[in-house]
């Protein structure tokens, strides 16, 4: 199946996984409210971004594992497949045991140190150390989606992943109308825990990915450390990047209150669901644009990636002007005026999710290459100055304040670095890279910028519920044939075009304004 199939595939599935998401967040966050006290609710929250760091134990192996397993999938006969699916087992297995036993010994430490209140710090460490065993069972198992990501059949994990959302949020029902309170959560995480693994391993075993007899191999110390080397660049990056994305329900925790903690939860549901719908067209794309660079098909890694940077920067633009018009009016709706969100806190993250995804598939690429240098030294730089600006910031100004941070130190460090790399690489000036690549991605910005500014100023005086189905309806329409007709790259309209019914190719030809021949390409 060509490299495009797999990409619509992959793309599509993960965004109905995000559909799920959406709904879950819809149905479950009205229930929570109304069970639970908000100092609960903001007590998950928080309790969540923390396990996001204990997650770091995991030290990079995995994402290593997944980059080079795409070097050993053409020759599995070879005996090194095996031998990485073996050793990346048998790491997780480690792993799955250290986070056990540092959750169930950090627990009280962290629970004193993120002031949690004294009523409510039994609950907190008896919730911290049942979801460390749950993810600590979900770590041993990770290396199940190392072949499906491999063979670019990241449509299973996502379908995995709905299925898991799905059940969750049933049991979630079921428990809070049981009467189990807060530990509802962790009940319904256990169910799922088992779940899941038992979805991929089904597959991995029906699409004949696992090791067949013969090309098993043996784990190996010198496949260990082949991992364990690029692993550890790959963790400073990824810590970098979790203390930048995963930190500021933290600060808001410490300096502001368990309440704001949860105000900044809620207000921010819908922006934690943008930033992965702009982020999945380059998370699909990885084993794809390495497949090209292990090949050496230059000249088509080159198109993949430009397109795939207009593409992108195009739709942060898209839903983070979409996110300014209707969150903060969803939010009051949503919640019945338990949490009232600024504007400003809309207009301020959406400013952070356009850079980040005009940056998004520079700061990436660095793993196609598999040449991360001094990325994880920035992203790192970035992540610490973000936490000690924030803290600091945060006290004095608030919500605004931390976001701003964050505008701030993504473009300081991450987008003007990331920018250089892919110069360097495709041997482009810096200019080219930085505003000539995404010049459609400008012009999309100023036009529907302009329309959503006119829309919020002429609908100022209606209703909160008018405002807001009108916003709506102004972002699905004139939003989305703008994004299509000046966001969108042509080429990958015309490509998609191509195998579409023919009605359905002339209706997003039409809407695109992509006209031309079909250019089909793999």
């Amino acid at each position: 199946m060509s490299r495009l199939k797999h990409f619509s595939r992959n793309l599509a599935v993960s965004y109905l996984q995000l559909g799920v998401n959406v709904i879950y967040s819809l149905v479950s966050v009205p229930l929570i409210l109304y069970w639970l006290p908000k100092a609960e609710f903001g007590m998950w929250a928080l309790l969540v971004q923390l396990m996001g760091y204990v997650s770091l134990i995991d030290l990079g192996m995995t994402s290593a594992a997944s980059r080079l397993l795409i070097d050993y999938k053409d020759q599995r006969r070879d005996g090194g497949y095996g031998s990485l699916i073996q050793t990346a087992f048998l790491v997780s297995l480690s792993q799955g045991v250290l986070i056990l036993a540092a959750v169930t010994f950090s627990a009280p430490l962290l629970a004193s140190l993120m002031k949690i209140p004294a009523e409510y710090q039994p609950t907190f460490i008896a919730l911290m150390r049942w979801q460390g065993a749950v993810t600590a069972v979900s770590f041993c198992l990770r290396p199940l989606t190392l072949m499906l990501s491999a063979y670019q059949r990241l449509d299973v994990c996502s379908a995995g992943e709905s299925i898991s959302a799905c059940t969750s949020l049933g049991l979630l029902v079921l428990f809070l109308l049981k009467g189990c309170g807060i530990y509802s959560f962790v009940y319904a995480a256990t169910v799922t825990a088992v779940v899941s693994p038992a979805w991929l391993l089904w597959n991995c075993w029906r699409l004949d990915f696992l090791p067949r007899t013969g090309e098993w191999g043996h784990a190996t110390w010198k496949m260990f450390i082949e991992v364990f080397n690029y692993g550890k660049d790959v963790f400073l990056f990824s810590l970098g990047g979790q203390l930048i994305i995963s930190s500021q329900t933290i600060i808001v925790s410490r300096f502001l209150g368990l309440d704001m903690a949860a105000a900044w939860s809620v207000g921010t549901k819908m922006f934690n669901l943008c930033m992965p719908l702009v982020l999945r067209p380059m998370y699909v794309s990885l084993s794809a644009l390495s497949e090209m660079v292990v090949r050496e098909e230059v000249d088509r890694l080159r198109s993949r990636f430009k397109g795939l940077v207009v593409l992108i920067g195009s739709l942060g633009i898209f839903l983070g002007v979409s996110y300014v018009l209707c969150n903060s009016l969803f939010v009051g709706i949503w919640t019945h005026g338990r949490i009232m969100w600024p504007a400003l806190n809309d207009l301020l993250l959406a400013v952070w999710l356009v850079l980040i995804s005009m940056q998004t598939v520079h700061c990436n690429f660095v793993f196609v290459i598999k040449q991360i240098g001094g990325a994880r030294y920035i992203l790192f730089a970035e992540g610490i100055t973000f936490v000690a600006l924030a803290a600091l910031v945060g006290s004095h100004w608030g919500l605004p304040g931390i976001i701003a941070t964050s505008v701030v130190c993504t473009t300081v460090f991450s987008w003007q670095y990331s920018v250089r790399r892919s110069r360097n690489y495709f041997h482009c000036g810096w200019w080219e890279v930085a505003t000539g690549w995404v010049r459609p991605c400008l012009k999309l910005a100023l036009v529907y910028g302009g329309v959503a500014a006119m829309v919020w100023l002429a609908t100022s005086g209606l209703p909160p519920l008018v405002r807001l189905c009108l916003h709506a309806f102004v972002a699905a329409t004139i939003g989305g044939i703008l994004f299509l007709r000046l966001g969108f790259p042509p080429e990958m309209i015309r490509e998609i075009a191509g195998r579409l019914p023919q009605p359905v190719a002339k209706g997003l030809r039409f809407f695109a304004h992509a006209g031309g021949p079909d250019r089909i390409a793999t």
